[in-house]
Formats: C-alpha cells, sequence, structure tokens
C-alpha cells in the first residue's frame, strides 16, 4: 500500500524539521570552535599530556559527531529530493514500498529493513565499502586498534634508553 498525501507531507515536515536541527546544531559547533581556537594557547609546552589527550578524544570525538551528522544531512536531503520525484518510499535497491512505520521512525530511510540488512552483510553502502576493521586484535576478535603496537613490542623492536636496541 503506498503512502498517502497526508502521510507523505507529515513525513516531509518531520525530514525539514530534521534538516534544521542539524543545521542549528552545526552553526553552534562551528561558533564554539572558532572561540575555542581564538582563545587556545599559542604552545602546548606547558600543558600536560593527559590534557593534551583529554582535547585529542574531545576533537575526534567532535569530528566524528560532525561527520555522522553530516551523512545523516545528506540522506535526508536525499529523502526530500526523492519526495519532489515522487520515488519516496520505495526502496533504492529492490523498487519495494517502505512501510509507513519504518519511515515515521527513520524519515530518510532509503532501504526496507531486509534491503538494508542485505546492504550492511555485503558491506555496500552508497559511496564506501566496508573494508577489514582496523580495531581487532589478532587471533582474539577483541576490538583494538590493530595498527598500534604494546609497548612491550615497542621495546623488544626499539628498545629503550639503556640498551637502546641492543639485546639485553
Amino acid at each position: 500500500m503506498s503512502l498517502s498525501k497526508q502521510q507523505i507531507n507529515e513525513l516531509e515536515q518531520n525530514l525539514l524539521k530534521m534538516k534544521k536541527q542539524l543545521e542549528a546544531q552545526h552553526e553552534l559547533r562551528e561558533k564554539d570552535e572558532s572561540l575555542q581556537e581564538s582563545t587556545g594557547e599559542i604552545s602546548s609546552y606547558d600543558n600536560h599530556f593527559g590534557d593534551m589527550g583529554s582535547e585529542l578524544y574531545d576533537r575526534e570525538m567532535a569530528m566524528a559527531l560532525d561527520e555522522n551528522q553530516e551523512e545523516i544531512l545528506e540522506d535526508i536531503n536525499e529523502a526530500l529530493q526523492r519526495i519532489e520525484e515522487g520515488t519516496y518510499g520505495k526502496c533504492v535497491d529492490t523498487g519495494e514500498e517502505i512501510p509507513y512505520e519504518r519511515l515515521k521512525a527513520l524519515p530518510y530511510a532509503k532501504r526496507t529493513v531486509q534491503a538494508q540488512e542485505k546492504a550492511d552483510e555485503v558491506g555496500k553502502t552508497d559511496d564506501y565499502e566496508i573494508g577489514e576493521p582496523s580495531f581487532v586484535r589478532k587471533g582474539e576478535g577483541k576490538y583494538e586498534d590493530s595498527r598500534m603496537q604494546s609497548v612491550d613490542e615497542i621495546m623488544e623492536t626499539h628498545g629503550n634508553a639503556s640498551n637502546k636496541g641492543e639485546d639485553a
């Protein structure tokens, strides 16, 4: 059963509201970042490593949130475009109707649940493919950044101040 005009209008209003909120949040973050940069210290010489680590974590978290919000904003804009084209509510992969309940929960959904699960399984979501994760410890299946080395591995490879890489 295809969506009624009233349902499409309601979902379009939800999309526009979400878009406005995301754009407002983005503007606030930009102003906050600008203020931080203008009042920041010139040198990190007197900063403690823990402080710099915390600041780096905060910046990485903010960047990840920004990236996520940009993706959602792009999905919202695509959904609004599909409304204009008359294809909103149809799965982009299968052409099947996306249930109203799904669209009400996630108005920018472009696939049915089954098609989305299949796309996630394959690792295909529009612009990128999911490759091998870097956050896996070898052999154990636990999540950790595999690009990082433990202190013992670094000392074994490079030594420390007392043995400078020589065998002890």
